[in-house]
């Protein structure tokens, strides 16, 4: 598990406000149960910087890190997904992103790229994206950030060609893929909750289990923002394993939360606390 990823996880399952600066001796307590030691913590922490996802701000002999604007767009779009249990609603309109990059910088290209991937944008080919939900305020903030408002250009309407709406999600999305990985979660995490729970019974779940297992959880069921774009059902194959692998998480998670929240808030220190 990388801890850059691993920081992502814990921003946006605990830090909800998004406002929050929180010590370095703080983090490195949240990290040190998956092996990673305070110096990883401190270089993660400064690569982030560096990237502009986090912003540092030392008081007294104290530093403490905060998500920037770049970092709390990524965390609120992936909170909203992850955590929305409402099936997506479609009003038949598609959104439309036509991107002219051929002749773009490689990094910047793939960079928006995988932007749109993110969103749950899927190809057509030919620099053309589809999505059947509505992210224009995302995509706006996308093209302000890598300056592309030229080359992007965004349209929303019916699909009236000569195929079905599943004839384009067939050509946008591998869905038996993105089927193979909610699987393959389920096959992993199902016979986890089931011992977890067991250990609960037990009495020998600690706190420090709880935090552990609930940020492995969500480490791993935010890897699906990067593949699924949240179909409507409609658009979804039947008994589509997603759906299955989402209550596993919902329920898994509801049942950690807990003693897991409680290891979380003892070691939470913040720049508000501190004066």
């Amino acid at each position: 598990m990388r801890p850059v990823s691993l920081c992502f996880t814990l921003f946006g399952d605990y830090f909800r406000d998004l406002n929050v600066e929180v010590w370095v001796g703080s983090l490195i307590q949240y990290l040190e149960p998956f092996g990673i030691t305070s110096g990883a913590t401190r270089v993660t922490l400064s690569r982030m910087v560096q990237q502009g996802y986090v912003s540092a701000r030392r008081i007294g002999q104290k530093s403490f890190y905060r998500l920037s604007e770049k970092g709390k767009r990524r965390i609120l779009d992936g909170v909203t997904r992850v955590y929305d249990w409402e099936d997506p609603r479609w009003d038949r309109n598609w959104q439309v992103v036509s991107c002219n990059l051929l002749d773009m910088d490689k990094d910047l290209r793939d960079a928006v790229q995988k932007e749109l991937q993110w969103m749950g944008f899927g190809s057509l080919g030919r620099g053309i994206w589809i999505s059947p939900h509505p992210r224009y305020a995302q995509l706006k903030q996308m093209m302000d950030e890598y300056q592309v408002q030229a080359r992007v250009h965004v349209f929303t309407g019916a699909y009236e060609g000569l195929g079905s709406a599943l004839d384009l999600v067939e050509q946008a999305w591998n869905l038996a893929e993105i089927e193979e990985k909610y699987e393959a979660f389920l096959l992993e995490f199902g016979p986890r909750y089931q011992r977890v729970h067991q250990s609960s019974i037990q009495g020998s779940l600690s706190e420090r289990d709880a935090f552990v297992e609930r940020a492995l959880l969500v480490h791993e069921f935010r890897k699906f923002l990067f593949v699924d774009p949240r179909l409507p059902r409609e658009l979804l194959p039947a008994n589509w394993a997603g759906e299955r692998a989402r209550k596993l998480f919902k329920d898994f998670h509801e049942f950690l939360t807990p003693k897991a929240e409680r290891f979380f808030y003892d070691r939470l220190e913040t720049a508000e606390a501190a004066g």
